[in-house]
């Protein structure tokens, strides 16, 4: 089932929620930078979590950068402004969306930067029973000063998308964000807060979020299982788009699968 829902702002937050018969839960997978509801392996994913009885919602983040075009980065105008509260609140939305028509156990599952803002917003979210993150990050401040110098003084920081070659350019207003907002978007704060259960799944090559990161995250949490899959690298192994599915990603999605069968 496609949705769309307005976000805080008055932009579309649009979505897929699939229901299988009988849920046993429900499973929100927040994607991370520069990903999208229908990268490489989230529509594989959600079908494959549905095959265990599960229900799925998958969504580009308002400022995502996707626009009506499903599989296109057509406004870059709305990923110049993105930030974390923003996303924080698409999440939260999103979230109250699911709810109102799905009664299950409620888990998010956040890849990249997505799992750290799900575990940004797991402790704001009452009754939430899980949290599996895939190759998560433990910090929202990825720059160092002279970057974040450099960034203010040209008024823009400009991305490369490796796979689409576009120039995707960042204003300072996620660094404006960040620095009015510190103990909100403290990850490792948040996690030390959380009480539901967080499953790390980590690839042993991750070429973006370094391994350390997990750790961490599972150093602070209350009840964590981390799993770390060697051969595994950011996207465990998938590409866009997903031509097949490599044994790294079938394994993060069966150990996400048993740990929310175990925790519904």
């Amino acid at each position: 089932m496609h949705f769309t829902i307005t976000s805080d702002e008055g932009l579309p937050i649009r979505g897929n929620l699939d229901l299988p018969a009988n849920p046993r839960a429900l499973a929100v997978i927040v994607h991370g930078f520069k990903g999208y509801k229908d990268w490489g392996f989230f529509p594989w994913v959600a079908e494959t979590l549905c095959h265990h009885h599960l229900a799925v919602c998958r969504f580009n983040m308002s400022r995502s950068g996707v626009g009506e075009n499903p599989d296109a980065f057509d406004r870059l105008d709305l990923f110049r402004d993105d930030t974390y509260s923003v996303q924080l609140s698409d999440l939260h939305k999103v979230v109250r969306y699911c709810r109102e028509r799905v009664s299950a156990p409620l888990f998010l599952l956040g890849h990249s930067r997505g799992g750290g803002v799900a575990l940004l917003a797991a402790p704001e979210i009452e009754d939430l029973y899980g949290v599996a993150t895939w190759n998560p990050i433990a910090t929202a401040d990825r720059w160092g000063d002279a970057e974040k110098a450099a960034w203010r003084r040209e008024g823009q920081l400009d991305i490369v998308n490796s796979r689409t070659k576009q120039i995707m350019p960042m204003s300072t207003r996620i660094l404006d964000d960040y620095e009015a907002h510190r103990e909100r978007l403290d990850i490792l704060a948040a996690v030390e807060r959380l009480e539901a259960p967080i499953l790390v799944v980590h690839g042993g090559r991750d070429e973006s979020v370094p391994p350390s990161e997990s750790e961490q995250i599972a150093a602070r949490a209350r009840d964590a299982s981390r799993v770390k899959i060697e051969t595994g690298t950011h996207t465990f192994n998938a590409i866009h788009p997903l031509v097949h599915v490599p044994h790294e990603l079938g394994l993060a999605a069966e150990v996400t699968a048993h740990f929310i069968g175990v925790y519904a």
